[in-house]
């Protein structure tokens, strides 16, 4: 029997716990069979044996399985427990042994015997002998010493009685008792190597996700850390200040503290950029110093630094906190015998006091901060209404976002994605942009997230899937466009719906469309959101996972529900060479996609470097700045005409 890491049955490994677990899951409801069979082979030879001995016989068989069925119901959640202490893999597997032999035993002893004297019941003997030997050895084959004890103990008494007798047909039975005890030997041999297997690929299977996620956790944190100082990075801190703010009735005292470190640009130019890094050190070491462990200090970029503070009620904890940051980064920096001095503006915005949170609470900070260096420097300033520039900004969004479909503002762009092995254009990722009459051209994240709050997001995603199919109608057949859905439009109990009706109004098939949702869409188990997905892919429509990778440990939504593609983030693509992290994720998520039957496109491809890795790394698909960027439909066009990417096309 072939195992993991260890041959001997004895070893007591984690396969081996998993053997004795399987059968004392199974024990119960096959001693119930048991004492069933004994008391109709007691019925079937009641006037043909003993009374007496019969009536032994059926005691003890039905103590034997009585005991052990009971000792099963007791010990079966212990089995379970690989780290109880108190269960010895040896002393189990002993038992095991044991109670094989003793549930084989009184029917060993019933055909030792009485086979010869039963006359025309001698087939009924042999035929339940040989059938509890068989359901028995399927019980036990996870163990194969037990189930071949078991049926040896049963089969190998009789075969030799049998071949002893000379009258009537007892030579033969004989015969093929022995011969069904060498083809059960077979059956288990077989049986417990399929099962070892089984058990060695989900031992396989764990470790490589075991790898995957040590593997993804450590470039994660790398991912969180400014290399430089070693605090916290703006994505870390954008993350903390977003969990801050999903669960802001449970944590609403909380400040946040932007500092911007003042006269370093003159250090830095007086003394070179070594110095200024050194300064940027000492100042991150001496923030973290001042503020408690639980405090996230992190460098938001250049000499400005941010503190997300837990326990600040009001502005008398919050002063004093801006206090104590700008008398520390005042008090002067030795760099190599040379004494320099800066200084430092906070500002600072209240959780308690604002109706906001996440990046725009950090944007009431950033405002209280220009305050105070507008008001003399080395100084703090906590938000006040006066300072609602940034609100006001975003009311005009809002407002504007309101008629800006009514006046045809929205445009798609299209970003291609390319086969990697030869550049051909396969298909493009439409994004949304607000051509806005008066800021120019805005991304979605200025404007989504605000569509997302003022219930505008089913209403634009309508739109987009319209225009897009409309688009895509225009193109050859052979180029697939994906839509974004954010988990608010996919939860919509019509979007599948709306695609149907864009597909019919257009024309084109549903395999020409892609839609692309995130992990947190899935991992929120919404049934709506379930429901919508199934029906979307049973019009046709191909669903991907957008920035996997980057999301939750989880796999299971791999399994329950059937994707077509994975796009890896391009936190990954950014690393690759550099970190055998990243590496290590992006092959092991190409080759998770290929188990599970789906395509793999690598998002963020900027130089050639990362495009020759992944190539190396067998991913098939990518898309990225180096491959084209974000594209309006008339350019769009053109470029499919070339039927090249864009690095291509510029070099042709």
């Amino acid at each position: 029997m072939k195992l993991t890491s260890n041959s001997s049955f004895w070893s007591g490994t984690t396969v081996h716990k998993e053997q004795l677990a399987s059968i004392a899951r199974a024990t119960p409801a096959p001693m119930a069979g048991y004492a069933i069979n004994v008391l109709l082979a007691t019925i079937a030879f009641r006037d043909l044996l003993p009374p007496l001995q019969l009536a032994l016989w059926t005691i003890a068989s039905l103590s034997i399985c009585g005991f052990i069925g009971v000792r099963s119901l007791r010990r079966r959640a212990a089995v379970k427990k690989a780290s109880d202490p108190g269960r010895s893999p040896y002393r189990s597997a002993r038992k095991v042994l044991v109670y094989s032999f003793l549930l084989a035993l009184p029917w060993g002893v019933l055909g030792t015997t009485w086979a010869g004297s039963l006359g025309d019941s001698e087939v009924i003997l042999v035929a339940l002998i040989v059938g509890m030997a068989a359901s028995g050895s399927v019980l036990l084959a996870p163990v194969p010493v037990a189930a071949i004890l078991y049926a040896a103990t049963m089969l190998l008494p009789l075969s030799i009685k049998c071949l002893f007798l000379t009258f009537g047909n007892h030579l033969v039975l004989g015969a093929l008792a022995m011969s069904y005890l060498t083809f059960l030997v077979g059956l288990i041999a077989s049986s417990a190597r399929i099962f070892s297997e089984r058990l060695e690929a989900v031992e396989k299977l764990k470790l490589s996700i075991a790898a995957l996620v040590a593997a993804r956790e450590e470039t994660e944190r790398t991912a969180m850390t400014d290399g430089l100082t070693g605090v916290a990075n703006r994505r870390a801190f954008m993350e903390r200040l977003t969990a801050l703010s999903r669960d802001a009735a449970l944590f609403s005292e909380y400040g946040v503290f932007y500092i911007d470190l003042d006269r370093f640009k003159a250090v830095n130019d007086a003394l070179g950029h070594g110095a200024g890094d050194e300064v940027l050190r000492m100042s991150a070491a001496r923030i973290a110093r001042t503020v408690r462990d639980e405090d996230l200090v992190a460098r938001l970029g250049g000499d400005e630094f941010a503190v997300v503070a837990r326990d600040i009620p009001g502005r008398a904890t919050a002063g004093s906190l801006a206090r104590r940051l700008v008398s520390t980064l005042s008090e002067p920096f030795f760099l190599e015998g040379q004494r320099v001095q800066i200084g430092a503006s906070v500002g600072v915005a209240i959780a308690s006091e604002s109706d906001v949170g996440g990046d725009l609470l950090l944007k009431q900070a950033d405002l209280a901060m220009y305050a105070s260096k507008s008001s003399g420097r080395n100084s703090h300033r906590i938000f006040e209404a006066d300072m609602l520039r940034s609100a006001e900004e975003r009311q005009a969004v809002e407002l504007g976002l309101r008629t800006a479909l009514a006046r045809n503002e929205l445009e798609l762009y299209f970003q291609p994605i390319c086969s990697l092995i030869d550049e051909r254009i396969t298909g493009f990722e439409c994004l949304i942009r607000w051509r806005h009459p008066l800021r120019g051209i805005l991304p979605p994240d200025q404007f989504l997230s605000i569509a997302d709050e003022i219930g505008m997001a089913n209403e634009i995603g309508a739109w987009v899937i319209e225009k897009a199919c409309a688009q895509a109608a225009s193109w050859p057949r052979d180029i697939v466009v994906g839509i974004n859905l954010s988990p608010l439009q996919i939860a919509s109990d019509d979007v599948a719906q709306r695609v149907e009706r864009a597909l019919q109004s257009t024309g084109i098939g549903a395999n020409r469309i892609e839609i692309e949702i995130t992990e947190t869409s899935l991992l929120q188990n919404d049934p709506v959101t379930l429901d919508q997905l199934r029906r979307l892919k049973k019009i046709g429509v191909s669903i991907a996972l957008d920035d996997f990778g980057t999301g939750y440990s989880s796999l299971s939504y791999l399994v329950s529900f059937p994707l077509d593609r994975l796009k890896i983030d391009r936190l990954f693509i950014s690393q690759l060479g550099s970190s055998r992290e990243s590496d290590l994720i992006v092959r092991s998520i190409s080759q998770l996609a290929k188990n599970f039957n789906c395509t793999v496109v690598a998002e963020g491809i900027e130089t050639p470097e990362q495009l020759q890795r992944l190539r190396a790394l067998q991913v098939g698909y990518g898309q990225g700045y180096l491959l084209g960027r974000p594209l309006a439909a008339e350019e769009a066009t053109k470029l499919i005409a070339s039927g090249k990417s864009a690095r291509l096309a510029e070099s042709a």
